[in-house]
């Protein structure tokens, strides 16, 4: 049995493991100084107070990716995702793999802003785009979760 630092393995299924810190820090960011906005700034100025709703809907809606689901199923050959516990969870065929991507976003300065891990099926012709994992400062981690995912989806040694 693999150790994997990016996923959970039960039998033949592959959790991918959820980014509690990140999401939970920009979302609660956003959240809070939403909440903030809105009750100091905003209780006085009306254009500070729908910012501050903005932000604090913007923070509840990254709280909600927390509830995300991602297995890669390799008994029937599948990548489930389910976006959060509102949503129902949508299977995609292992068939239609195309590639990784990982993306990134660097500043003037050339530091790296963020990053993203992506995986790129082709459905009947058409690209779908499945964001897998964020990261900011860095897309290592992103590289090492891509490459544990090659791994057990066997593409890669």
């Amino acid at each position: 049995m693999n150790n994997y630092k990016y996923f959970e393995q039960e039998g033949n299924k592959y959790h991918l493991k959820t980014q509690f810190v990140f999401i939970g820090f920009i979302g609660g960011l956003f959240l809070l100084g939403g909440l903030a906005l809105i009750f100091t700034k905003g209780a006085t100025d009306k254009a500070n107070m729908w910012i501050g709703i903005g932000m604090a809907v913007l923070g509840a809606m990254s709280l909600l990716r927390l509830t995300a689901k991602t297995t890669i199923d390799m008994q029937s050959n599948q990548i489930l995702m389910k976006k959060n516990f509102l949503a129902s969870e949508v299977a995609y065929s292992l068939e239609n793999f195309e590639t990784f991507l990982v993306s990134s976003t660097v500043s003037l300065f050339g530091l790296t802003m963020n990053g993203a891990g992506c995986m790129v099926l082709n459905i009947n012709g058409k690209e779908k785009i499945l964001v897998l994992n964020h990261s900011i400062f860095t897309v290592k981690p992103l590289n090492n979760m891509v490459n544990e995912a090659l791994q057990i989806m066997k593409l890669e040694d």
